[in-house]
């Protein structure tokens, strides 16, 4: 019975390994559901910024459309007896950015989705999810009447954006769902003052693509400044600040502005955050043309034209050098499993121990093995990288875990408690109860329970400086590659490009657990080199001699997390 059990719990061992990294890359690359497909007012971005601000009879209503396509449309609603005509930028379906006749505007920021009370009660509303802001400004003039019409109509039964109106007065109203599903008017202020919204609900901040957000900070910022000013303002002043909020990388590039001058009727468009070169459009004029729709590119000059051509080809470019890490780091990886399994069986523990670690850290772990793992006599200081490496697997694997929820659920940048659950609790829970426990119980031949209890003080003091440098140095590694690579049509490479950043985190947090390891070798505590070398016996230190390691982990764990 017990040679069967030492070779089942390894294979369920390596088995949830295996699966848990399977179960998360399918999860990430699960389609994203239709409704939530789309620009800014129905994606997934990490851009898109809107702002209303007004100075004594001066308002200037700007927006930025950030996300990853070549072009947008632009057409024109002459409107009717009945209908207001307007302007509009996005596509029929897809409404972006509009202006009545009125001096009525429009833009969205893009949420995550939330159920919401549609009010089947109210007046029905024909049309589709996009179709709301073109009836609006088809009947409204002012936001007043936006407001009334809203509470007096049905509404959809979820929400995937919050949608900002602005009229001529200086008057603008942010739309979006309250936590109880009710939807919340966030006024701006009356008289001078300002409104701002990005990608993070105003009324519900859990609700939203990141926050606090930069973009709403530095807007937040330049505006006040601006108010505080005794010149008035001017159309340079707005196109200013989408200048300074505009984004450029991953899956988030500012491919289309508007700075509409409400009281004058006055459009000013621009194309890939060529600020300096603006589209001037009368409303009043573009509606009495009627002209036909066309690509909004075509009506700039040729010389915009190119430079936003040469832009988002620099764009999809990018996407082209997470390929190549990705499938360079595979390789590697795929070359250290090899390796591993031809040379490294000299018995089943140090096979298993070994797989583990290439598995998960590639090269990385067969530069360790090269190093310290292959010799008969192995020195201290091997021995102590020894141990180190073993404690990085599991340690990984979580960060990698939530790096997928992140991604498949950006909700989550605004979820604390899940975030403390995966820092503070997930690495040791998952270390300790699924990897260490298991193996090492069998390689010390004792009890399951007997090693949980023995082993609890060292594997949350190896969580805590594991997930300390992973999470100081691999999330700025992501964060360069999320801002270079477009991460608007995920591919397996561009997946397993952040894997990259993750094993190049998990480098720091073998340093930080070999200073640990030194000390416990030194004094004679051994756990994976028995599993690696085939040979000693498990032994772990008490809670009285690391009860200092712990509080000296959480310090290091907590400076890692806030440095980011």
């Amino acid at each position: 019975m017990r040679k069967l059990t030492q070779i089942l719990v390894p294979i369920l061992v390596l088995g949830l390994l295996g699966g848990t990294m399977v179960i998360m890359l399918t999860m990430i690359l699960a389609p994203v559901p239709p409704e939530v497909e789309g620009s800014c007012n129905g994606s997934i971005p990490s851009g898109c910024t809107v702002f209303t601000v007004s100075k004594d009879d001066q308002v200037f209503f700007g927006g930025n459309d950030d996300y990853i396509n070549s072009d947008s449309y632009y057409w024109v609603d002459p409107g009717d007896e009945q209908n207001y005509g307007a302007i509009w930028i996005g596509y029929p379906d897809d409404v972006q950015q509009g202006v009545n006749e009125k001096g009525l505007a429009y833009d969205a920021n893009g949420l995550p989705r939330v159920d919401t009370n549609p009010h089947r009660e109210r007046g029905p509303v024909s049309g589709g999810y996009t179709f709301y802001p073109i009836q609006i400004l088809h009947e409204c003039a002012t936001v007043a009447e936006v407001i009334e019409w809203v509470n007096t109509h049905q509404w959809h039964s979820y929400m995937h954006d919050q949608m900002q109106f602005a009229d001529a007065s200086g008057d603008a109203v942010i739309i979006s769902a309250g936590e109880d599903g009710e939807l919340v008017f966030t006024r701006k202020p009356a008289g001078d003052g300002f409104l701002v919204s990005t990608n993070f609900n105003v009324a519900n901040p859990s609700n939203g693509y990141g926050y606090p957000c930069w973009r709403y900070d530095t807007a937040t910022d330049q505006l006040s400044e601006l108010l505080s000013r005794e010149s008035e303002l001017t159309v340079q002043d707005a196109t200013d600040v989408l200048d300074a909020v505009h984004t450029e990388g991953g899956s988030s590039w500012t491919l289309e502005s508007m700075v509409a001058d409400l009281p004058n009727g006055v459009v000013y468009l621009y194309t890939f955050h060529q600020f300096e070169q603006p589209l001037v459009l009368n409303v009043a004029e573009e509606i009495a043309k009627d002209p036909p729709s066309s690509m909004l590119s075509k009506m700039f000059p040729e010389e915009v034209r190119a430079e936003s051509a040469r832009r988002y080809q620099q764009a999809l470019s990018n996407q082209d050098l997470c390929t190549r890490i990705g499938k360079a780091w595979a390789g590697l990886v795929l070359a250290s499993l090899v390796v591993i399994i031809l040379f490294a069986r000299r018995n089943l523990w140090g096979w298993i121990f070994w797989l583990d670690v290439a598995i998960l850290l590639g090269p990385l772990g067969l530069l360790v093995w090269l190093i310290a793992g292959r010799g008969q006599k192995a020195s201290s200081w091997q021995v102590a990288l020894v141990e180190a490496i073993g404690h990085l697997p599991p340690i990984t694997l979580t960060f990698m875990i939530f790096l997928a929820v992140i991604i498949l659920f950006p909700q989550a940048q605004s979820n604390q408690p899940l975030q403390v659950l995966f820092v503070l609790v997930l690495p040791l829970l998952l270390g300790w109860l699924f990897y260490q426990g298991p193996l090492l119980a069998l390689a010390a031949r004792q009890g399951y329970l007997r090693t949980l209890g023995q082993r609890l003080p060292v594997a949350w003091v190896v969580a805590n400086l594991g997930m300390g440098g992973i999470s100081f140095l691999a999330l700025r590694g992501v964060r360069w590659l999320s801002n270079t690579c477009s991460m608007m049509e995920l591919s397996i490479w561009t997946l397993v490009s952040l894997w990259v950043a993750v094993v190049i985190g998990a480098c720091l947090g073998l340093l930080l657990l070999l200073f640990y390891e030194g000390w416990a070798v030194r004094l004679g505590f051994r756990a994976w080199s028995v599993l690696a070398f085939g040979d000693g016996a498990v032994t772990s230190p008490s809670w009285r001699r690391l009860w200092w390691w712990i509080l000296l982990s959480f310090f290091v764990l907590i400076g890692g997390v806030l440095m980011n």
